[in-house]
């Protein structure tokens, strides 16, 4: 996570509080945390995630501002788990039968949108793409995103460049 990102955030959560809407971000997750979740999830994440993981913990936007809404973290601001990486991940496997290669790590502004990461497919800086899942039709859509960094900062971006425009 560059200096430039964390600086994204903080002028979206400033924009976004001048407009009395919420960015919720769930603060540093330890590597503990990250390295139980991985246990937990059978895999590895990638570094542009635990980055967010150990920078930011879990960030949740208003839906109607980008495609992604709710960047998935460990656990959630109060500590509760149930929309975390792992208990969104396992409920998707037996509710939707998700693969058990793709680890929902976003949610679309669609509730039944998941941006997962399918780490069956590692790139060569330990990466993963970035794949829509859409839970309507069980049935994945395509990749959306090179990688999580990509996905974070593209949505972060957007959501910044919507917040400066004026309003009519």
């Amino acid at each position: 996570m560059t200096s430039a990102t964390i600086e994204l955030v903080e002028r979206v959560r400033k924009r976004l509080r001048e407009h009395e809407n919420t960015c919720q971000i769930s603060g540093p997750v330890s590597e503990s945390a990250i390295t139980a979740a991985e246990e937990a999830l059978g895999c590895t994440f990638p570094p542009s995630y635990r980055t967010f993981l150990r920078t930011f913990g879990g960030i949740a936007i208003p839906p109607h501002l980008g495609i992604v809404h709710d960047f998935v973290g460990v656990t959630t601001k109060d500590g509760a788990d149930q929309d975390s990486v792992v208990r969104r991940t396992l409920d998707a496997r037996v509710e939707r039968k998700l693969a058990d290669h793709l680890v929902v790590v976003g949610i679309g502004a669609e509730s039944q949108e998941w941006f997962c990461l399918d780490v069956s497919r590692e790139l060569p800086n330990g990466e993963y793409p970035v794949l829509m899942f859409d839970a309507r039709d069980n049935a994945l859509d395509q990749q959306f995103y090179d990688d999580f960094g990509q996905m974070f900062e593209e949505v972060m971006g957007f959501v910044a460049d919507s917040l400066e425009q004026p309003v009519d």
